[in-house]
């Protein structure tokens, strides 16, 4: 299998593999043994993945350390790495989700999450989620202010709110933002790519869709963890999941998955650099990696562009 190919990030002069690991959820909960996680990131280096996303609120804080420790593992392979970090959501002492964007947080938080990942420099800090009026001049000099340090090498937003991305890309003080795009969340298609025109990097958060539209309940129920997947499909409502299981039926070709056919269609989406995906399956980093030098089936990209106008 061909390594993943590199996409240049916005205007940043960085070049980011077009899939990228998500080191979040039940990856890195301590139920999930260390050692298997390890496996997916191993996999994830081998096939040419060199963007890592994590953040201080995942995993009741427990992300953070993980990826760490994969780093320090791998040693001098870790600095050709573009390691990304959030802002403004943590876990406390009991693992529950603590927001704070405030600007005296900015410093404290970096110290944790450069501790806690084992590095001197971040390449991407994303504010995780900021409402329109936690995005202050204050906050904007502290961050700053570690760009300056070199603590931190690029800045950027995930939110999934469009005012705040669509702020953000505009501002010209935020190199990346991280928007939801994929089958289920065809908005954030256009987003990204006003985004792209004004320079700045995309990178795509859930191009899966939680695999909303393939709902394997039946493994759900059957795995540690499950239930918590089934209610996040539960929250899209009737509606929802009405609409998922028609977009399901779209994506069938012969020689692809679902999920594959999700990610190209996402990957193809103007303005998109990367697409960060989250498993515990070594198995599934290779399947996804199968779609680079291979083109949307005709059929399936009409069938979409029907449901989805875009």
């Amino acid at each position: 299998m061909s390594k993943i190919p590199l996409r240049v990030l916005g205007k940043t002069g960085l070049e980011v593999s077009a899939l990228g690991l998500g080191c979040a959820s039940l990856w890195a909960r301590r139920g999930f043994s260390e050692a298997r996680a390890a496996t997916v990131f191993e996999q994830a280096l081998a096939l040419g993945v060199n963007f890592f996303d994590t953040g201080p609120a995942y995993a009741g804080g427990h992300a953070e350390w993980r990826l760490g420790r994969l780093l320090k593992a791998v040693g001098g392979e870790a600095d050709k790495l573009l390691v990304a970090s959030k802002f403004g959501t943590r876990a406390d002492s009991a693992g529950r989700l603590v927001r704070d964007f405030s600007a005296r947080s900015v410093a404290a938080s970096l110290d944790d999450t450069l501790e806690r990942l084992g590095l001197e420099r971040i390449a991407l800090l994303q504010l995780h989620g900021p409402a329109p009026e936690e995005l202050t001049d204050e906050l904007y000099a502290a961050l700053e202010r570690e760009k300056k340090r070199g603590r931190v090498r690029l800045l950027g937003v995930n939110a999934h709110s469009h005012e705040v991305l669509e702020s953000a890309a505009g501002s010209g003080l935020f190199d990346v933002i991280m928007p939801f795009v994929s089958v289920l969340r065809p908005e954030g298609a256009g987003l990204a790519r006003r985004a792209a025109q004004r320079g700045t990097g995309v990178i795509a958060a859930e191009p899966l869709a939680r695999m909303r539209f393939a709902l394997p309940v039946g493994r759900w129920l059957t795995r540690p963890g499950g239930w918590w997947y089934v209610l996040r499909a539960l929250r899209a409502g009737p509606n929802g999941l009405l609409r998922a299981r028609r977009i399901g039926r779209a994506l069938q070709a012969p020689g692809w998955t679902p999920a594959q056919l999700a990610l190209r269609w996402t990957l193809d989406r103007p303005g998109v650099a990367c697409a960060v995906v989250g498993t515990t399956q070594p198995a599934h980093v290779r399947q996804l990696a199968g779609v680079f030098g291979r083109t949307m089936p005709a059929a399936v990209d009409e069938q979409l562009s029907g449901l989805l106008g875009a």
